[in-house]
């Protein structure tokens, strides 16, 4: 248990490069590693309010894929598969039954770029 917990702790960040130019309201899907062969994880990438969020692409409702684009309302995540909107900062769906999206850490770095904990 020790071992998982350290590794939690050990983890280095994914960098995306340019991510800094994302507008607001707006989302962008970058792919880490090998998605398709299970190896890997897409992830949105939006700016709500001037803050960046990560959410998982993958819907937790019937595996769906979460879009990137413009935001629902300007502000929430979409699965066009059944039009569930999630908040890009908890994961929470809003107004549908649904599990949590997945959320990670996100933080913008000096030089325009962002750094992604997977």
């Amino acid at each position: 248990m020790f071992r998982r917990i350290a590794s939690l702790f050990g983890r280095k960040p994914a960098l995306v490069k340019g991510a800094g130019r994302l507008e607001e309201g707006t989302a962008k899907k970058v792919d880490f590693g090998d998605p398709i062969g299970g190896r890997g994880v897409s992830v949105v990438l939006c700016r709500v309010e001037g803050v960046m969020h990560a959410v998982d692409a993958r819907c937790p409702h019937e595996g769906g894929r979460i879009t990137e684009g413009p935001l629902a309302e300007g502000k929430y995540l979409q699965c066009p598969l059944h039009m569930y909107m999630f908040e890009p900062d908890t994961g929470r769906a809003v107004n549908a039954t649904c599990r949590k999206a997945t959320v990670y850490k996100v933080r913008e770095t000096e030089g325009g770029d962002a750094e992604v904990w997977l």
